[in-house]
């Protein structure tokens, strides 16, 4: 799902960190050192790009419903009184069905309550589910393990690692060759970025190139080997940056425009 159809209750938040799919095009810093290369075609960076599963969100009553090729993710609401009239539902339980198998998250316990799914994707081994979902400020990924039922919430992950500020998860992508996940991370005023191992759980920390306001969106090659993500800073400026896994180091790529951005916006989920 796209970051521009997330729900009122996502909008507020990520629209005060300036979220990247909103930003209208401005003049750039020339003095940015960054190459000119430029996206001709949305079909030119599919190629380069990994392939990400499509979900379709349907709303069933007190459901929330997204459905993949082989995976169904269903978010029970329940009502809250005495709320704001965008928290007035609240997400009890989440179920993630796959032919036989069927888990159940209870999120009703969550320290900060869930008000909507806005995206879901599975792992490359369709292993796995990533599930974003908005609270009142902010959001958070949940990972599911269809094997087990584990579910790992990675907002707490940082937390329990010792990093600060974690308001929202931005954006994300699996990796299109290992269950491994990328991420961004922050608050409204600095985002950082992650890669996490659900198996080993294990985090690695990305290199800062700079002190990034947000990161809209993250997209893996399709050798699973380098990660682009698009960053903002300094205000209204967006850059392509380009992370090595194998040096561990990070490079910009290119100053990216509002056009580009959105052409690159449609392979996300």
């Amino acid at each position: 799902m796209k970051v521009t159809k997330i729900l009122l209750s996502s909008v507020l938040v990520l629209s005060s960190m300036a979220t990247l799919s909103s930003i209208q095009a401005s003049a750039f810093n020339t003095n940015t050192s960054v190459s000119p290369i430029t996206i001709k075609s949305t079909s030119m960076a599919s190629s380069l790009y990994q392939s990400i599963p499509k979900f379709k969100k349907t709303l069933n009553g007190n459901k929330i419903i997204w459905t993949g090729k082989t995976i169904k993710v269903t978010a029970n609401t329940v009502g809250q009184e005495k709320a704001a009239t965008f928290e007035s539902k609240i997400i009890k339980s989440i179920v993630v069905s796959k032919g036989k198998i069927s888990r159940t998250i209870n999120t009703g316990d969550y320290d900060e309550k869930l008000l909507d799914v806005t995206s879901v994707v599975d792992s490359y081994t369709g292993e796995w589910v990533a599930i974003q979902a908005s609270k009142s400020a902010g959001n958070v990924l949940i990972l599911v393990n269809l094997k087990t039922g584990e579910a790992t919430l990675i907002n707490d992950r940082l937390l329990k690692a010792g990093k600060k500020g974690i308001e929202t998860i931005a954006s994300y992508n699996w990796s299109p060759k290992e269950n491994k996940i990328a991420f961004s991370y922050g608050d409204t005023e600095k985002s950082s970025l992650a890669i996490y191992d659900p198996v080993k759980d294990t985090v690695e920390y990305l290199p800062r190139e700079t002190n990034y306001i947000s990161t809209g969106l993250l997209l893996w090659h399709k050798n699973g080997n380098t990660l682009d993500y698009i960053s903002e800073y300094p205000s209204n400026q967006m850059i392509l940056y380009r992370y090595n896994s194998a040096n561990k180091k990070v490079k910009p790529v290119k100053k990216i425009s509002q056009k580009e951005f959105q052409q690159l916006l449609k392979l996300d989920k």
